[in-house]
């Protein structure tokens, strides 16, 4: 796991922000906020999709490649993009939505991602007036 999102989490935990944005810890006091378990269930997802024909992009599941989950808002997921030989600090973003239709990269880290995507920074539709106003709540999960 990258240095940055330890260094997060071990500050706040799994924590949900703006009742939208969850991050997920390191073997998670609630199975559902547990980043193996996440991680874990994302793997399995993408082996079903594959199964039954879904056509995953290339350039994430070729041999050695990989995507991680680490946070999520309802079921658009934000991974690490790991590539063999990059080290885990080096790791950039991606978001898939829902529907498997965008796949958005990002040369950043998880933590900068986070931070530009609370500052309105990064907008997505899928996230339109989650993130809006100037200050931002959160709470342990």
């Amino acid at each position: 796991m990258p240095r940055d999102y330890k260094d997060l989490i071990d500050r706040v935990g799994a924590v949900l922000i703006d009742e939208s944005l969850c991050l997920f810890e390191p073997g998670g006091r609630e199975g559902y906020t547990d980043l193996g378990v996440l991680i874990e269930e994302r793997e399995s997802s993408w082996s079903r999709f594959a199964e039954v024909g879904v056509e995953l992009p290339d350039q994430y599941f070729r041999e050695g490649r990989r995507l991680v989950a680490f946070a999520a808002v309802e079921a658009n997921y934000f991974f690490w993009k790991v590539l063999p030989g990059v080290p885990a600090d080096q790791w950039g973003v991606v978001i898939v939505d829902a529907e498997l239709e965008d796949w958005l990269e990002y040369d950043m880290t998880a933590t900068e991602c986070i931070y530009k995507l609370l500052g309105g920074q990064i907008e997505l539709e899928q996230f339109e007036g989650l993130f809006d106003g100037p200050e931002h709540a959160y709470r342990p999960l």
